[in-house]
Order: C-alpha cells, then structure tokens, then sequence
C-alpha cells in the first residue's frame, strides 16, 4: 500500500520549504501554508519565477507570527497582532485577492534583500479565495489549487530520464507518496489518508522553476529538468506536467508514515 512519506508547506509563496511530521489540513491547504505572499508595489504577486533568491527565504511559522531569515541576513519576527487591518488588493494569477499588510519593517526586510520594492501580505481572516474547481472549494496564495502530490516513483523515473542530478524539492510538492509505481497518482481520482478524504483534480503544469536549484537559487544552464519532462510529459495544450493538484474534502490531521488508500 502506498505510504505517506513527506510532508512540507512552504510559508510564503516561493520561499524555502519546511518539513513536518505532523500537520493539520483544512479545506484551504495544509496550515501555515502559503499564507503569505510577496507582492510589487502595484500589488501584483512575485515568485521564484523572475526573484530566485526568494528560495533561499526561511518562513518559520510561530504562535503568534512568523521569522524570515536568510543567509547573511538579520532575521526579523512578525507578530499577528501588529498586522495592519487596512487590507490591500493582490493579484494572483487572474485573481484578486485581499490581503493583510503584515509591517512595514518586514517590506523594508524584503525589498532590500530582493532590491525591489516590495510589501508581504497576509491571507487574514478578510482574505477571501477560490478555485477554479468550484466557488465552494477555498484556497490561499496557492497558484491554484491548495496541495500538491508527487510519488517517489515519479521522481525516480524522471533522474533516470535526465542528465541533470534532481531532487524532490524542486518540485515543492506538499504530499510525497512511496510505495506507488511511477506516475501512478495520474490515475487517481480521490484518495484517503488516515481521516483526511482528497480529490484529485487537475495535473500540475510546470514552467522554469523546476530549474532552479533550492539550495542555491540557480538555474540550471541546459534547463534540466523541465527539458527532459517535455519530451515524454506535454500535454495536447503544450504544458508539461508533473504532480496532481488536491482538493482536501473535510479537515483531519495528517501523519507521514500513513497509509493511502486509493478510493477511486
């Protein structure tokens, strides 16, 4: 039976990511993730895509706020309670969203690591989101969908396949399955581990990201492996694919080591 293995969220949108043990897992993602979002002075969100050092960002949640850090930085601390109740609108893909200032020492922290003017904001209580899936299934600052599942096997065949040396967290997948053969979770439709029910609804589309190495921000100069993906993994829209969106049906806490189970 295939076995929950890994377990991550990643804070702020394109920062470093953060394994857990345990998590609990609301209908809008895993808590504490992906609950912030760096955004331009315009308000339009800002990714690893075009800022890669946003990789090398450590986003720790704690009880009352949260720690940036980086190498060669000053960590700063956030508090819940400073956050401004003066919410301001963030683009995130096609959507507008909300989004609570978190301080302005934090954007001043941030812009001058990134050298862009720059402003963190916060999914709040306000903060409203939805999937494209339907208007009755939340989602944070998520691309699109609130997890993303890669097996173990999937990512074995893909280091056979390229010449480039991969590594999981290129992917940042939320939910990491052994056990399974490879690219097995393409043909799932809904799964459970331990109480948590998930519907599997749409492959995820990958872009230049997955060339960049985690550790150090860099790109891979053969564009490896996104290169090798699009040979064997393009859909009939031209986008290649790696990993399976989630939609959790009901919240439950999640352990790795648990058992999935394959519904449909």
């Amino acid at each position: 039976m295939p076995i929950l293995s890994d377990l991550h969220i990643y804070p702020v949108k394109s920062t470093a990511g953060l394994r857990l043990e345990r998590a609990f897992v609301e209908q809008a993602g895993i808590a504490f993730d992906r609950r912030f979002v760096v955004a331009d002075s315009q308000g339009h969100f800002l990714t690893a895509r075009k800022y890669p050092s946003l990789l090398r960002v450590q986003a720790t949640p704690t009880s009352d706020g949260l720690i940036l850090g980086a190498a060669g930085e000053v960590n700063i601390q956030l508090r819940y309670s400073e956050f401004s109740p003066d919410y301001r609108q963030v683009r995130i893909w096609e959507d507008e969203v909300q989004g609570q200032p978190c301080s302005p020492a934090a954007n001043r922290w941030l812009s001058d690591y990134l050298g862009v003017e720059c402003q963190l904001l916060y999914f709040g209580p306000a903060s409203s989101r939805f999937t494209a899936l339907s208007p009755e299934a939340p989602v944070t600052f998520a691309d699109g969908y609130p997890l993303l599942l890669i097996s173990q096997g999937s990512l074995d065949d893909l280091a056979e396949r390229t010449p480039a040396p991969i590594r999981m967290s290129q992917f940042r997948p939320n939910l990491v399955i052994t056990g399974c053969e490879p690219y097995a979770e393409d043909g799932w439709k809904r799964i459970r581990i331990g109480k948590l029910e998930l519907a599997l609804v749409k492959p995820c589309s990958r872009c230049v990201m997955v060339n960049l190495d985690p550790n150090t921000a860099d790109r891979h100069p053969q564009q490896e492996p996104l290169r090798t993906l699009a040979t064997y993994r393009r859909g009939d829209n031209g986008q290649v694919y790696f990993g399976q969106n989630l939609v959790p049906l009901n919240d439950a806490v999640l352990e790795v080591g648990m058992p999935v189970e394959v519904l449909a």
